[in-house]
């Protein structure tokens, strides 16, 4: 019974079956075969299939797609895919087989190049290598280069530029791709190192000259970058002050990027010429350096500084009788001598006025070289601060004497000096006035008086006269 039930339906799914082959028959259902390929008869898979604007499939890796469809009428047919241009075929309602082929479509790949300092770098070479086609182009003043490329496809770029370091990348291309950017490092970028050669420590300020043009000085590290090209020889010199003058003729190889140079410590024994106002030299002059006495100058006033690093010290000198000098002075390889003019340094001078008879006069005012000195005190005397060396001219006055002017000079390295002015009393012209109206008198009463007696005398001697005759 159960076997009987089996078979009557597996009879009944077979007749359906054949009804519905038979309606499908009836209906026009057609199988349209699609084949996608470029326009080199290249299969090509992945190409999306659109009819009436509906996504019906993809082709697989064979390049077809095989599509069922019930049409009644011719339809469009549109074929899709990056990298190339989109294609629409009108098909016909009982066509079984299509063939689609789509041409490769093109997009613009600009390339941008820049250097080190990220400005646009002329005439870089750009080759672009792709899996069927490869150009190459130079870039202009604005850096790009540009290229009319199949989207779809992974490119390699190759770029390259004199004295930079090359540069390759690859980009998956697409009409959206942004352009390509890039910045080159150079590839002949030197860098010189300079040390100290007894401590090992970097020099910074140390001035590099290549080929007699100065370059650069070394930073706080020691070192200094610069380009050079590799395969070339270049004279190259280091200066520094405290340092001997470096000086080689360096080959730069294809593999060198540094250069370690080492500085010998300068020294350097400048001499010391020490002079006094009037140019003679001085003798026996301590000579400092840092505050360290390092010797006296000689009778030519002379005195060595023996090995002296370069640099900048402080330079005294000390001498009686003339003021102490100080100064910073720098050694160096162009120094050969210091030449120093010292100042005396003045010293009190004694001046005492009096009078003829040694008496000594106060309040006498006392001018220096026409300027105010001052005025003498209780004891006639008044200390003036002089230079050795020099002439001083002394104007003396006071009320009663003659004004007297007086030169003086203090000779160098002698103890101080007293200096006597000697004042000539004047006229007292009142006392003069009295003592001739008292003469003029005396002389007007002897005369009165000689008169006098003579009348006298004349009188007694005619008395007589007449008597006795």
């Amino acid at each position: 019974m159960v076997h009987y039930l089996y078979m009557s339906s597996l009879r009944f799914i077979l007749a359906l079956l054949l009804l519905m082959a038979l309606a499908a028959t009836a209906q026009g259902v057609v199988t349209l075969q699609i084949t996608v390929e470029d326009t080199q008869g290249n299969l090509l898979s992945g190409a999306d299939l659109y009819v009436g604007g509906s996504y019906i499939g993809t082709t697989g890796s064979a390049g077809t797609f095989a599509y069922i469809h019930s049409e009644s009428s011719s339809f469009n047919l549109r074929v899709s895919k990056s990298g190339y241009e989109t294609k629409t075929a009108t098909i016909s309602s009982s066509q079984t087989a299509v063939t689609v082929s789509l041409a490769r479509s093109t997009a613009i790949l600009t390339v941008e190049v820049y250097d080190e300092n990220v400005a646009p770098l002329r005439n870089a070479i750009v080759r672009i290598v792709g899996p069927d086609q490869e150009k190459t182009g130079e870039t202009s003043s604005d850096g790009r280069a540009v290229f009319t490329l199949n989207p779809g496809e992974t490119y390699q770029i190759f770029i390259s530029a004199l004295n930079y370091r090359d540069v390759q990348r690859s980009v998956q291309f697409t009409e959206q791709t942004e352009p390509i950017r890039e910045r080159m490092l150079r590839s002949d970028q030197f860098a010189f190192r300079i040390t100290d050669a007894e401590t090992g420590q970097p020099i910074s300020g140390a001035e590099i000259s290549i080929d007699n043009a100065v370059r650069g000085v070394t930073n706080a590290d020691g070192t200094f970058l610069d380009y050079l090209r590799q395969g070339n020889q270049y004279d190259i010199t280091v200066r520094k002050p405290e340092y001997q003058t470096y000086s080689t003729r360096q080959y730069i190889s294809g593999d060198q990027q540094v250069l370690t140079i080492t500085l010998q410590t300068a020294y350097h024994s400048p001499f010391v010429s020490v002079f006094d106002p009037d140019l003679r030299t001085v003798e026996g002059a301590d000579i400092f350096l840092d505050g360290l006495l390092l010797r006296k100058t000689d009778v030519y006033g002379r005195a060595s500084l023996n090995r002296l690093a370069a640099g900048t010290y402080l330079l005294e000198i000390r001498k009686s009788g003339f003021a102490d000098y100080s100064e910073e002075i720098t050694v160096s390889e162009d120094s050969l001598d210091f030449i120093i003019n010292l100042r005396y340094t003045a010293v009190p001078a004694r001046v005492v006025v009096e009078d003829p008879s040694h008496t000594i006069i106060s309040d006498a005012v006392i001018a220096v070289n026409g300027g105010t000195g001052g005025m003498t005190g209780a004891d006639g005397s008044l200390i003036l601060s002089l230079t050795p060396g020099r002439e001083y001219l002394l104007t003396v006055t006071k009320d009663g004497y003659h004004q007297t002017e007086t030169t003086i000079s203090i000779p160098a390295g002698t103890p101080p000096e007293s200096f006597t002015v000697t004042l000539e009393p004047g006229l007292n012209l009142p006392l003069l006035v009295v003592g001739v109206v008292l003469i003029v008198i005396v002389i007007l009463a002897g005369i009165i008086l000689v008169r006098k007696r003579k009348g006298r005398s004349g009188s007694t001697s005619s008395g007589r006269r007449k008597g006795g005759w």
